[in-house]
């Protein structure tokens, strides 16, 4: 099992992407725009909606971050709905609420539209309506903090038997033993720490879930895109320019020191919804949500837990030049 089986290989798949985009933000990942370009480019995919959410910026920039790449893509049909601006708890984790008192709180050096540009309903209810709107046929790609679509399913319990299925960048089973445990903590991926109970309640709820972690979105596999390689590239659209864009501005100050370049974590999600990638294995899972250091950890669980597609092994150097290069058909 896939994250992309089961579906006719001339039918796209619906998908919707919530997100935390910091476009052009000096110290955020430039992941999250990668991954609306690559859904956007894909022709095995149908971008419905984005929705964000906190974690790279807070929700309100980053939905204007969104709305950005995808009018750079000539896209801006497209609906982008605001998240909340803090995890089911209420409680914004103190790592963010000081990153978004300097430069991840604000514009950064590419403009954004106004907020305006973005939907009036917020990020649960987008879901929401969209996942009715195609009942059996949207699958949802969480790609930041789980918090938007688990306030979804907890306002609408009958939303999970009409979503086809999720797939999720974040969480870590320790596989890879360098870079497969934690980021934000050494046994916690940001996306599952920022809000563990959210991701409880996704994990939770019956839908078909896919798993790509820490274990296959790391330098170890080869899923970097280089600078060299981002140099050679030579615009010929405003939605090139912007994939340089974002990238260079991710040079400037990576978020993480995981070799040079970018780590393509969420784009291989996306790349993983669009078609087979790597190898997946069945696994039982369980997210710590209690206190202590162990906080937000994904941990292997026992025979009552929810049984999760895992993404175990990947070509990352493939990955990376079939993201590229389908990104630049844009």
């Amino acid at each position: 099992m896939t994250a992309a089986a089961g579906r006719a290989a001339d039918v796209p798949r619906k998908i919707i992407i919530d997100t935390d985009p910091g476009v052009g933000i000096p110290g955020t990942d430039a992941d999250d725009p990668i991954a609306i370009l690559l859904a956007l480019a894909d022709p095995r995919l149908e971008l419905l909606a984005v929705t964000t959410t906190f974690g790279n910026c807070p929700p309100a920039l980053s939905a204007r971050g969104a709305a950005a790449v995808l009018a750079a893509a000539g896209r801006a049909d497209i609906p982008v709905a605001k998240g909340r601006d803090t995890p089911l708890s209420g409680r914004l984790d103190p790592i963010l609420v000081e990153a978004y008192a300097g430069a991840r709180g604000r514009e950064g050096r590419l403009p954004l539209p106004d907020p305006g540009t973005t939907t009036p309903l917020g990020a649960a209810e987008l879901i929401a309506r969209t996942v009715r709107e195609h009942p059996g046929d949207v699958t949802v790609v969480t790609i930041g903090p789980q918090t938007n679509l688990a306030e979804a399913l907890i306002a609408d319990p009958e939303l999970a038997g009409l979503i086809d299925s999720v797939v999720f960048m974040g969480g870590g089973l320790g596989l890879e033993p360098t870079y497969g445990g934690g980021n934000v903590t050494p046994y916690a991926e940001c996306n599952i720490y920022f809000d563990a109970a959210a991701a409880d309640v996704v994990l939770r709820s019956g839908v078909d879930i896919s798993m790509v972690g820490l274990d296959v979105t790391n330098p170890a596999t080869g899923l970097i895109l280089e600078p060299e390689l981002i140099r050679s590239v030579e615009p010929s659209s405003p939605a090139q320019r912007l994939f340089l864009d974002v990238c260079a501005t991710y040079l400037e100050a990576p978020m993480f020191e995981w070799g040079h370049g970018c780590v393509l974590y969420d784009p291989l999600a996306v790349l993983a919804t669009a078609g087979p990638v790597g190898r997946w294995e069945d696994r039982r899972l369980r997210v710590e949500t209690g206190p202590g250091e162990h906080h937000g950890q994904t941990q292997e669980g026992r025979a009552d837990d929810p049984l999760v597609h895992v993404l175990v092994e990947v070509d990352g150097r493939a990955a990376v030049d079939r993201i590229v290069s389908t990104i630049l058909t844009l």
